[in-house]
This record gives C-alpha cells, sequence and structure tokens, in this order.
C-alpha cells in the first residue's frame, strides 16, 4: 500500500501549489507520518523542511496525476504568480507583483528559467514539455547569488531524472476532449558498469480551443520533444551527464476577442479642427465603435487568417561532478542553445469584410469609403493588426563551482559567463482608418467631395543583440551551535549588451524617415550583489530563518518600434531589488502536520516596466520601456500547509496575501499621468489554494484515488493605470481526477476534468481606441491517462 499512498497524497500536495514531503506509511495502515522530500534550492541537496528559503516543490508523479503538461498550469498553483498566454516569443510571468512583459530583443526577463542549473535564455523554458521530470522546484524573489544568471524577480527550476544502475522507465498514453491526443515513453538504465543512459519522447496534439469560422482552429497545439542522456562514471570521484533535446512546436496563435466594443475616443487625436457628422456627437466619439464586429462567442469567430506560434529548440549540456577530496568538490556545467521562434497573429481579432492587398497585407476599403459613412461604420473595424515576429536565439554558458569544508563550515567559490546572440524581425501590417477616415468623412459631408481613402502601413524592424553576463561569487556557511546557522555571499555581476536596430518602411507609432535607418549602440553596467541568511532550528521539527539578498535586472533597449535613430538607441536603466525575508516551517502532531509560513518586504529602484506612451498625436499610442524613478515596495505573506487527517486522506492548501505600489514618479502619457502609489499589476491581494485526496484499497492488489483542488484568485489590475474597466474580477478554477492502479504503481489509470465549471477566466486584458481586447484561460478539458511503468 505504501507505494500507491504516497503517490496519491503527494498528488494532493501538488494540486495545492506546494509539494509537501512525500507520505510513509505502514502496511497495516495504522501509522502514517510525512518525510521530508531532497531538494535543490541552494544548489545542494538539503531537506525541503531544513533549507532556509522560500520553495514550492511540484513532483513528477504528482503532475502525472493531475494531467499537468504545461509552466502554464503549473504557475495557476502558486498563489501570487501570474503567467499570460503571451506569443511564443514574448511570454510574461509574474511574481509577488514584479515580472516583465518587455518585448525586445535586448530586454531580460525578471522571472528565470532553468533547466539542471542551465538558465534558458528568452522564451525556450516557457516551450518545454514537462514529462518524465524528478520536479519542479520555485523560488520567489531575488535569486542572484546561486543560479548563473542573476535573478530579480524569481525562478523556476526544472531537475529532470538521471540515468542509474537499474533499468526503468514508463510509457503514458492520454485522450482528451479537444480531440487531445498525447504520447509518451522513456527508458533509463546501465549500458555498462560505468555508463547510464537514458532517452524520453514524446507528442501531443489538440485542437484549438477558440474557431474561426472561415477556415482553422487557434489555440491547438503540435509538439514533439526528444531528449537524451549520457551519464557517466569510471570512478567513486567522477559524475558526469551529458544531455542533449530537442523540441518542436507547430501551434495555433493566441485567441483574441473583442471583449467590450466600448466608444472610441480615437479621432480626437487629430490636431485640427473638422466639422461635426450628422448623428455623432459633436465631440466626435464613435458611441460602441466595433459593436457590429463583436463575436456573441468569445471563442468563435470569423478572421481574416489563423495565426501560429512554429519553434525548433536545440539544447546540448554537460554537468561535471568531480570530488577533488574528502572536503572539496568541482562542479562544471557547460551547455549551448538554440532557439527558431516563428510567430503570427492577429492582434484585433476582428473580420475585415473587404479585400486584403497580397503585397501590403492591409485591408483595401476604398469601394466602402465611396459608400458613406454609414458603410463605413458597419463594415470597417478600427483595428488591423497583422503581426509576425521570428526570433533567432543562440546561447553558450559555462558555470564553474568549488565547494568544500567541514564539520561547521561550508564554503563555495565560482564563476559564470553567458553569451547570448538575438536576432529578431518583425514584421506588422496595420491599419487604424478612423485617425483620418472620419476626419476625411466629416469635410466631405460638410463641404462636398469625396473622403480620400486613410492610409494603412507595414512596419519593419529587424533588431539584434549580443549579450555577455558575467558572474563572480562566494559563500559561506558557519554553524555557530548544533541548531543555529549563518549564511553570507556576494556575486559580481557585469553585463555588456551590443544593440541595433533597422527600421524600414513605416511605423504606426511615429512616421520614419526616408528610406528608415540602421542605428547601432553599447551599454554595460555591473551591481555587487550580497545576500545574508540567519537560521535556527532548535528542534527537530522547527526551523526559522531571515534572509537578505540583493537582486538586479540588468539594462537594455527596446528600439523595434522606434520612429528615428535617437529613440532607437535609448537604452533604459538596470533595475535593482533588496529583498527581506523571515519564516519558519514546522512539522508537528507526530509530522503528520506541514507548516510553512514566511513574510517578505522587497524595495525595488528603477523597477523596469512597459507602457504605452502616445508620442504622436497622430498616432496610437506603443510600448516603451520606462523606470519608475524610485521604484516600487513588494510586501506579502505566503502560507503553506499539509495535513494528513487519516490513511490515505490529506488535506493541503496555500495562501498568498500580496501587494505592491509603486512609490516613485512614472509617467505614463503625454497628460503627465503618474502612477505613483498605484498597485503593481498582475497583483491579487489575495490567493488561495485547496486541495484534497483520498486514496482506498479496493482489492488485494488495486488501490483508488480521488483527488479535488479548488484554485482563488483575488481581483487584480492588468495596467498599471489602476483602470476600473482593467481590473480583473475575483475567478476560480475547480479540477478534479480520479484513478485506480495497482498497489506496485507499475500501471494507473486516471480520469480527470480541468476547469470543471468551465469558468471563462482572463489571461490577458487591454484597451485600445475604447475597444476592450482579452485572451481567456483554458476553458473545461478532461480525459483520461494510462501510465505504465516497468523495471522500477
Amino acid at each position: 500500500m505504501k507505494t500507491a499512498l504516497m503517490s496519491g497524497l503527494c498528488g494532493a500536495a501538488l494540486i495545492s501549489g506546494v509539494q509537501a514531503p512525500a507520505v510513509m506509511a505502514q502496511d497495516q495502515g495504522e501509522e502514517f507520518y510525512l518525510e521530508e522530500i531532497i531538494v535543490n534550492a541552494r544548489r545542494k541537496d538539503e531537506g525541503l523542511q531544513d533549507v532556509p528559503v522560500s520553495v514550492q516543490v511540484f513532483d513528477a508523479s504528482a503532475m502525472e496525476e493531475a494531467g499537468i503538461r504545461d509552466l502554464y498550469e503549473v504557475t495557476n498553483r502558486i498563489p501570487g504568480a501570474k503567467f499570460n498566454i503571451a506569443n511564443a516569443t514574448d511570454p510574461e510571468i509574474f511574481m509577488r507583483g514584479i515580472g516583465s512583459n518587455i518585448q525586445g530583443a535586448a530586454a531580460d526577463s525578471s522571472v528565470g528559467i532553468f533547466i539542471d542549473g542551465v538558465y534558458m535564455a528568452r522564451s525556450s523554458g516557457v516551450l518545454v514539455d514537462l514529462f518524465d521530470l524528478e520536479r519542479v522546484e520555485v523560488l520567489k524573489g531575488p535569486q542572484s547569488l546561486r543560479f548563473g544568471k542573476n535573478i530579480v524577480g524569481g525562478l523556476i527550476h526544472y531537475i529532470t531524472k538521471k540515468p542509474g544502475d537499474e533499468t526503468e522507465g514508463k510509457v503514458e498514453a492520454s485522450y482528451g476532449n479537444f480531440n487531445a491526443v498525447n504520447i509518451a515513453a522513456s527508458i533509463r538504465g546501465p549500458v555498462s558498469d560505468t555508463v547510464s543512459a537514458g532517452l524520453t519522447a514524446t507528442s501531443r496534439t489538440r485542437d484549438g480551443f477558440a474557431t474561426n469560422t472561415m477556415g482553422g482552429d487557434e489555440e491547438d497545439i503540435n509538439v514533439q520533444s526528444l531528449r537524451g542522456s549520457l551519464r557517466f562514471r569510471p570512478n567513486d570521484k567522477l559524475d558526469a551527464t551529458v544531455t542533449a533535446d530537442y523540441t518542436r512546436h507547430r501551434d495555433g496563435a493566441r485567441w483574441v476577442d473583442v471583449d467590450v466594443a466600448g466608444d472610441s475616443h480615437a479621432v480626437t487625436y487629430n490636431s485640427f479642427f473638422a466639422p461635426p457628422i450628422p448623428g455623432l456627437p459633436d465631440s466626435f466619439v464613435l458611441p460602441t465603435r466595433n459593436a457590429p464586429f463583436k463575436n456573441s462567442d468569445p471563442r468563435k469567430g470569423a478572421r481574416n487568417f489563423s495565426g501560429y506560434q512554429n519553434s525548433d529548440l536545440y539544447g546540448i549540456a554537460a554537468n561535471i561532478d568531480y570530488d577533488i577530496s574528502d572536503t572539496m568538490a568541482l562542479n562544471s556545467i557547460t551547455s549551448f542553445r538554440k532557439s527558431d521562434i516563428d510567430v503570427r497573429e492577429d492582434g484585433c481579432g476582428m473580420y475585415w469584410n473587404v479585400p486584403i492587398d497580397s503585397e501590403t497585407q492591409v485591408p483595401v476599403i476604398d469601394a466602402v469609403m465611396a459608400a458613406g459613412v454609414d458603410a463605413y461604420l458597419n463594415t470597417v473595424p478600427d483595428c488591423w493588426f497583422d503581426q509576425q515576429k521570428a526570433d533567432d536565439v543562440k546561447q553558450f554558458s559555462q558555470e564553474l563551482r568549488l565547494s568544500g569544508g567541514g564539520e561547521r563550515l561550508q564554503w563555495s567559490l565560482g564563476a559564470y559567463v553567458l553569451k547570448e546572440d538575438i536576432e529578431r524581425l518583425e514584421r506588422v501590417s496595420f491599419y487604424f482608418p478612423d485617425f483620418d477616415g472620419i476626419t476625411e468623412f466629416a469635410f466631405a459631408i460638410a463641404y462636398g467631395g469625396e473622403p480620400a481613402t486613410p492610409a494603412g502601413g507595414t512596419s519593419n524592424a529587424r533588431t539584434g543583440s549580443k549579450a555577455t553576463n558575467l558572474g563572480l561569487f562566494g559563500e559561506l556557511t558557519y554553524d555557530i551551535t548544533e541548531s543555529l546557522s549563518i549564511n553570507g555571499g556576494v556575486r559580481y555581476a557585469y553585463d555588456k549588451k551590443k544593440f541595433t536596430s533597422n527600421r524600414f518602411g513605416d511605423s504606426f507609432d511615429s512616421p520614419l524617415p526616408p528610406g528608415g535607418f540602421t542605428v547601432t549602440d553599447k551599454d554595460s553596467w555591473d551591481a555587487w550583489l550580497p545576500s545574508l541568511t540567519l537560521s535556527y532550528a532548535p528542534t527537530d521539527g522547527q526551523n526559522y530563518f531571515a534572509r537578505v539578498e540583493r537582486g538586479y535586472k540588468a539594462g537594455g533597449y527596446t528600439g523595434e518600434n522606434a520612429g528615428n535613430p535617437l529613440d532607437a538607441i535609448v537604452s533604459f536603466a538596470p533595475e535593482f531589488a533588496t529583498s527581506y525575508e523571515a519564516g519558519g516551517k514546522f512539522l508537528l502532531a507526530d509530522r503528520r502536520l506541514m507548516v510553512n509560513a514566511v513574510a517578505y518586504f522587497t524595495k525595488y529602484k528603477d523597477l523596469q516596466t512597459q507602457q504605452f506612451l502616445q508620442l504622436d498625436p497622430t498616432r496610437p499610442p506603443d510600448n516603451f520601456v520606462v523606470n519608475a524613478e524610485n521604484g516600487a515596495e513588494a510586501y506579502g505573506l505566503e502560507l503553506d500547509f499539509k495535513a494528513l487527517l487519516g490513511a490515505g486522506f490529506a488535506v493541503t492548501g496555500n495562501y498568498a496575501y500580496s501587494r505592491c505600489e509603486f512609490t516613485g514618479t512614472l509617467i505614463i502619457d503625454e497628460d503627465g499621468t503618474d502612477v505613483d502609489g498605484n498597485t503593481c499589476r498582475r497583483t491579487p491581494r489575495h490567493a488561495a489554494n485547496l486541495g484534497a485526496s483520498y486514496e482506498v484499497d479496493l482489492a488485494d492488489n488495486l488501490v483508488g484515488s480521488l483527488g479535488a483542488d479548488y484554485q482563488w484568485t483575488d481581483e487584480y489590475f492588468f495596467e498599471n493605470t489602476n483602470t476600473a474597466d482593467l481590473k480583473n474580477p475575483s475567478e476560480f478554477t475547480l479540477n478534479l481526477y480520479a484513478g485506480v492502479a495497482a498497489k506496485d504503481d507499475r500501471w494507473r489509470l486516471s480520469a480527470w476534468v480541468k476547469n470543471v465549471t468551465d469558468e471563462l477566466n482572463y489571461a490577458s486584458r487591454l484597451e485600445l481606441f475604447g475597444t476592450y481586447y482579452a485572451n481567456y484561460q483554458a476553458p473545461r478539458t478532461y480525459g483520461m491517462t494510462f501510465t505504465w511503468r516497468f523495471g522500477q
């Protein structure tokens, strides 16, 4: 019974958003308790309850039970974390109110993704398939000391299974609604006395969550992956693993829906007077401007084309551990990765029932203009945004770490280098006809004549960034007494970036000079990043800790859409964070209850944030990166618990109280609007998960399991402006699963339902010219999964 009981209760722990220690029980089921799981949060193996760091762990078997296969579903189970379903080139992950949706080749992410200690540049980590992992660890707040590339907002660490001395593997197959078919297999084991090997292959396909009635799905997936590893252990001192992986995505683009077809004020951007139009307000406000183009079904409607998100991701890494002596060890991590990502999406999500120019990909509305203003308003939407992006990313990283120590003193020294070469091509065919079209109608109606047809355009940008990140770091841990220890360390980080911007064609934010331009600039930044932790463990079931750490994110450029050479090479400053944490970890009630708590306060200086800024009154606003003059303050409380209420019955949960507020000047428009004092976007004040699982013997060799989890998030703002209309209401998701398995866990059959009540929860929302556009989280999905294991 022990194996099945452990798997079922680990599943409940995952579903609540935290992986508690595993569960042990005697065969009679009379005694059961929590046994601690090993984590690598400080780059060495430690017990989850012993490590003086706030860490959440997702166990592979639990993800399997709940049918979780991607990062989005993981982040949904972390209270206070948000992951927007953005396009593949620009993922948006937020933790504790801090994140990034900065788009550009020369901008860094606030939240880092690592695989076996290797930093994943750009968005490639988001696209990894979560099959046959050992676990996923999540650390919040600055992580500058131990994880290669210094991270300012938090990190997600995938830890894969290494091949060992025994042959083992599994085969998994599942089928669900939306014609979802997932097939995966893995095998690991010895090749000789000193060499082990492993191979994992997966394939996932699914029809789209949204339907283009003109033909084609949106948000469909078609992904295959392959990962192989060789492990060499020629003697007791050397352990080296070489891993290669390839992932191929041919997915549909995210679906953009017109959520609210509000009143448009776009024509008020015109800087000159125009006569009124009969039947329209004198102010030129256009009531419910896009109402004729809003779909009745938020996940179904006509589109002029179906977008795509294609990517090919390659990587190879060598992880070498060498014991120099009984008290000293060397670790080396060498990695090369390449990502090719190609994305096209309809940014406005409205159907234009007019011809589309085959060369410029811009709608042709001459005939509609000739038909008059009423025909125009009922035929021509106010927004066309056909966006294509292609990223070519290459990265090389090398980390060396020397560690050692004795009974009371442990030390570590290391060096890290990351080289990134990023090339991006962006092509946007755009059309915002109301800017000039309504004015043309106004003069034609007032004074006669034919209104001229407003022009669209095609914006092109080739941008490139060659970046180097260097780090030198060291730390000491000293056990003052058996229960009291102190850890201190520092990292010196240095970043250099060379940025190139080539702009040609048209521009939707400001006119380009004739022939466009090409411009190059470079800049560098550095920082000292200290860390100090004090931990006190008076008993086996208590661990108190206090921690302070400084985080840093390098500066950069966002010249993708700049209208002139000077704007293209304006760099933004680095972002700094000083974080204070205090917490405690407890095992109570004869190790049947776990309670972990942490309070934090983080002060951000020169916080980097992306805002819609209108630089030209005759053009729509566009995205630019700015630094808040002083920054922001984030603080909160996080609680996790797990209770074993009986043999086979567990209840788990966690809660996060989060606050993040701007504390300095941040002007976001030409009117001088300052968001000082506003709440940071994507920061729900309250968020909670609650899960339960029950496992029972059905027969001598058969075990049944049931599980549920409930995720609830308080309301929050999608933008730093804190506009009431862009406040996301509180939302919830209910997930259920049931399974039957062999007692030795050789096989398992699970049925699962996600988003049981089919909630239409927002993933992202923005306003442009009075119309509100939305992306949605996944609808209700359900299916069955069969897993067969061998060799364990």
